[in-house]
């Protein structure tokens, strides 16, 4: 019996000739629809002929010798696995084409700025100012121009290696992590096929960054601290902005960036735009007595400005910077801690006192809920949290009036 399939040699297909008479296509079958088609130019391509559905339809394979023999058998036994499950290999083969396309045409640079758009949408002006600072600066020069598709982790890790000679072992982190990112979101759009390349380069391949974290205060060290706030020696709105911070449980940069504009007197109540909040939601802060009667010390000082914490005339920033604040509570203390941690004090305290529910407490910090949870629960418990923030309150100066009990444990040398 006659083979039905693999009719053709190596040796045929590079002797394979033109029509002498240069008018004819000549076709050399190689059977199970694959075949071998010599132009009259002397052009040879593999062809996949098929007739699926009733209707007879050719896919180009590819032109030989770019196209090897075995390479073309493979394709067309792919082509016939795909006429088995009831698909197409015209229309799979143009599919492929056009994610080809896609993909060369698709820039590491151009899917980065996709990203960052979303991102200054979605996050605090400082965190985009970081993120996008960060990419622009490591990520771009070698990988900008490059089709996303074509980097692995070979090439990445080569981008993020510069970071690591320079010693930004912070920085490196932060940039993976970002690339990570980027190669996601290309992956949800159908620019990337495969293995996210940054996964690969998580684990014993660049040199860990041994960062020293700046402590929080323990709820013992609080009264110690707040006796040293009655006495330090710092200007009265930089005192007013610890206090301020100390009080509302909000970021430091919520705080430094208030405006008069946001205090609602009447309402009681502090209403922060979501352009400065961290997940770009609006956040409504309770005031106590305590935060009012530190506002009104304050507005005798700023309160004809538009920012309750103003620079100093000629300065380059707007308001007080979060440096100067940090230094006014690093004396305080008389150790390193961070202007953050107040907010890590704040919800252990809550959370031990067993009198208030997690969810209020989590609203209070304005943390979002995330997936599914997140997206249906949009209760801020702003009723709740006028009993929980003037508790908070009065606990701050009951430790106040005990200050002289509890000293602060001594700071570590170096």
């Amino acid at each position: 019996m006659p083979r039905l399939a693999n009719r053709l040699n190596d040796i045929q297909v590079r002797q394979a000739k033109p029509d002498p008479e240069g008018v004819k296509v000549v076709i050399l079958p190689d059977g199970y629809g694959l075949r071998l088609v010599v132009f009259p130019n002397g052009r040879k391509y593999w062809q996949f002929r098929t007739a699926a559905g009733g209707k007879e339809s050719t896919v180009q394979i590819g032109t030989y010798p770019d196209v090897s023999i075995d390479r073309a058998r493979n394709e067309a036994k792919h082509m016939r696995d795909l006429v088995k499950e009831g698909r197409s290999p015209v229309a799979e083969n143009r599919i492929r084409k056009i994610r080809n396309r896609t993909a060369t045409a698709t820039t590491f640079e151009s899917i980065s700025d996709e990203l960052l758009a979303g991102k200054k949408k979605n996050c605090s002006p400082a965190y985009y100012k970081k993120i996008s600072g960060g990419i622009k600066a490591n990520l771009l020069p070698m990988l900008g121009p490059l089709p996303v598709q074509s980097i692995d982790p070979v090439i990445l890790r080569e981008a993020l290696r510069k970071i690591e000679d320079r010693g930004s072992l912070e920085m490196l982190g932060n940039v993976r992590r970002w690339a990570g990112e980027i190669f996601d979101f290309a992956k949800a759009h159908g620019s990337y096929l495969g293995d996210n390349p940054a996964s690969a380069l998580t684990r014993n391949v660049f040199e860990r960054h041994q960062g020293k974290r700046m402590r929080a205060l323990d709820w013992t060290e609080m009264p110690a601290f707040l006796a040293a706030l009655e006495t330090l020696k710092a200007e009265p709105e930089t005192i007013a902005a610890i206090r301020l911070l100390l009080l509302s449980a909000c970021r430091p940069g919520e705080v430094l960036g208030a405006r008069w504009e946001e205090f609602d007197f009447a309402a009681v109540r502090w209403e922060i735009p979501a352009e400065r909040m961290k997940a770009r939601k609006p956040h409504a802060v309770p005031l106590s007595k305590q935060a009012l009667a530190v506002l009104a010390d304050l507005r005798k000082l700023t309160g004809d400005r538009e920012y309750l914490f103003p620079s100093r005339p000629g300065s380059k920033v707007k308001t007080l910077s979060g440096m100067a604040l940090l230094k006014a509570i690093k004396r305080a203390a008389g150790q390193d801690i961070h202007a953050h941690g107040f907010r890590s004090v704040f919800s252990t305290h809550v959370a031990e006192s067993l009198k208030w529910p997690d969810a209020v407490k989590e609203a209070a910090l304005a943390h979002g809920k995330k997936g599914i949870e997140g997206a249906y629960d949009r209760a801020t418990h702003f009723m709740e949290r006028i009993p929980l923030m003037q508790w908070w309150a009065d606990r701050l100066d009951a430790a106040a009036k005990k200050a002289e009990v509890i000293k602060l444990k001594p700071a570590k040398a170096g």
